[in-house]
């Protein structure tokens, strides 16, 4: 996948700024995909180049004027083109693992403490995933009800950092007796 189409399919749930997209993009897709601001910029700015996006300015008091963007039909077309085609599962992409897999350099406190910051890190996206699943599950039962594919995402990253953490723990607690 690329960025492009996790833009089309935040800006095909609300229209809105940069800003507003990475805000989204961090609250509700953060879990499975991630962009820098500077990526989200230049993929906003190609996909209204190419007539994907419309961009309304607006201004704002004592701020420079936001550029507010939404899908045009084109935009609307290739994004429901694309949820019908076939996708190939991806391979996993995690430094941690590399490290671990590199960990033979790395002397017991070393390894206890990478394994103890990388737990630390699990927990607190586990806690911010919980976070948003107790709103959605207090949304609007309309919005829960059009968008609950989505919400099954979510889901899946809860039980994803759940097997980190409990991988992690496991790996802890048998560095302890090497």
């Amino acid at each position: 996948m690329s960025l492009r189409y996790a833009v089309l399919t935040l800006l095909d749930i609300e229209p809105g700024s940069g800003y507003d997209l990475k805000c989204r993009f961090e609250r509700r897709v953060s879990h499975f995909w991630s962009a820098s601001h500077q990526q989200m910029y230049r993929e906003l700015h190609k996909l209204h180049q190419e007539g994907l996006l419309d961009c309304v300015e607006q201004s704002q008091e004592g701020k420079p004027d936001k550029k507010v963007y939404s899908l045009t039909g084109k935009g609307r077309a290739e994004l429901r083109h694309w949820v019908t085609q076939p996708t190939a599962p991806q391979k996993i992409r995690e430094p941690f693992l590399v490290r671990m897999f590199a960990g033979h350099h790395l002397d017991r406190d070393d390894l206890h403490s990478a394994l103890d910051a990388q737990l630390q890190l699990h927990r607190e996206v586990l806690k911010n995933y919980r976070e948003q699943n107790e709103r959605v599950l207090n949304s609007d039962t309309a919005l829960q009800k059009r968008y609950w594919l989505a919400h099954k995402t979510l889901l899946l990253g809860i039980e994803a950092e759940k097997t980190w953490i409990t991988w992690l723990e496991n790996l802890r607690q048998e560095a302890e007796t090497k």
